[in-house]
């Protein structure tokens, strides 16, 4: 297993300080009889409990690997049972690539905002292990179901009808070419959940923020994004907990705090400097409404 971690570091390019900790980790749990045979444990159980994270940070507590490390290199472990699953349902290496990416991504994010290579969402992962989520394209995608009537355009969806629900890793830019290549292939990969039916896709972020236009440059990516969707409601966040998202910190309620290196987060500082509140919004949107 250490050498599959190994090259599943190099697989995805992962940053050679990374590599090193994670195989440092690996053999730091491999010294600890107990901590292996239960981390190793868990592995080959394929284990995605809601208690799988309390385990390993237990485990963390008595090896001293960092929590988020541990959780992380769990979840690279469990790569290798995650590929035979794919090539089981006969999905393309492709898409296990892309959904895989998402660790990555996510390796990032926790060591921009806490100076440690793992991650601290490592619950996040669970669903695109049972293969429940995907990464098809830029995007990434799962199904779900609206919890309220809704039409436009002539379609219409009832409480508890499929939808599939959108997610946006932080994967680069968020162009429109992208976003229609993935929402093309979601429709096609999930076609057959919409018998008769249009396909719908749905999506609650702060990406879909109201107000983005009022503050944002028209050239904005995001706006692009949004373009596409009704946004049918939203709800303030007045701690701003995605502020993470954006400045890699928690926000401390001055925006004076706040890194100003981007465009992005000059608008966002700004826009909260004059007293504003952030929300995320809730958007949906049929397929075939979409001008491709």
């Amino acid at each position: 297993m250490r050498e599959y971690v190994a090259s599943f570091c190099k697989e995805f390019d992962y940053p050679a300080e990374a590599t090193e900790c994670f195989l440092s980790a690996y053999d730091t749990i491999s010294e600890n009889k107990e901590v292996s045979e239960q981390f190793f444990g868990l592995i080959k159980d394929y284990d995605l409990s809601d208690e799988l994270l309390d385990k390993l940070t237990a485990l963390s507590e008595k090896c001293g690997v960092h929590k988020y490390t541990l959780h992380f290199l769990y979840f690279v472990c469990l790569t290798k049972r995650m590929r035979e699953l794919y090539k089981e349902q006969n999905l393309p290496y492709e898409i296990f690539y892309n959904t895989a990416s998402d660790l990555k991504w996510k390796l990032m994010e926790c060591h921009k905002r806490w100076g440690v290579w793992g991650s601290f969402v490592a619950h996040w992962f669970r669903r695109f292990f049972k293969l429940d989520r995907f990464a098809l394209g830029r995007l990434q995608f799962e199904p779900s179901t609206i919890d309220f009537d809704y039409s436009h355009n002539g379609k219409e969806l009832k409480k508890g009808d499929t939808v599939i629900n959108i997610h946006i890793p932080s994967a680069g830019p968020l162009t429109k070419e992208l976003c229609y290549d993935s929402y093309k292939q979601a429709a096609e990969f999930y076609k057959d959940r919409f018998p008769n039916k249009p396909v719908a896709f749905v999506c609650y972020s702060w990406l879909l923020y109201p107000k983005h236009p009022e503050f944002l440059p028209e050239t904005s990516n995001i706006l692009k994004f949004m373009e596409d969707f009704d946004i049918v409601w939203s709800r303030e966040q007045p701690e701003f907990g995605d502020c993470w998202r954006i400045f890699n910190m928690a926000y401390t309620g001055n925006p004076d705090d706040l890194p100003q290196d981007t465009s992005l987060r000059r608008a966002y500082a700004s826009w909260l400097k004059k007293g504003n509140v952030i929300a995320n919004g809730y958007g949906v949107f049929f397929y075939d409404d979409l001008p491709l």
